[in-house]
C-alpha cells in the first residue's frame, strides 16, 4: 500500500511540474491528458522495473519473471530508461 501512495504522490508531482513548465497562464496547460497519462505510465513502468531489480538484486531474468514480461522486453526497457542492473547487484 505504501508503494501505491508513493506512486500517487509522484504522479501528482509530475502533473504539477508539467503545469509549471508550460508557458503562459495556468489555464493554458499545454499537455493533453493523453500526454500526462503516457508520462505517468512510463514513470510507473520505470519504477516497477527498478523495484523488481532491487527485489532480485539485479538479476534481469528473475526480474522479468517477477514482472511477467519477456527477458528481451525487459532488457529493452532497461536500456530505454537508462537503468543499470549493476547498481542493484551491490545493494
Amino acid at each position: 500500500m505504501g508503494a501505491s501512495r508513493s506512486m500517487v504522490r509522484e504522479l501528482r508531482g509530475l502533473i504539477r511540474a508539467m503545469v509549471r513548465s508550460s508557458y503562459g497562464p495556468r489555464d493554458e496547460v499545454r499537455f493533453s491528458l493523453r500526454e500526462i497519462a503516457g508520462r505517468a505510465a512510463a514513470e510507473a513502468e520505470r519504477q516497477a522495473i527498478r523495484l523488481a531489480l532491487r527485489a532480485t538484486r539485479g538479476n534481469k531474468s528473475e526480474a522479468a519473471r517477477l514482472l511477467r514480461v519477456d527477458y528481451k522486453t525487459l532488457h529493452l526497457k532497461i536500456m530505454h530508461f537508462g537503468i543499470s542492473a549493476e547498481q542493484f547487484r551491490q545493494s
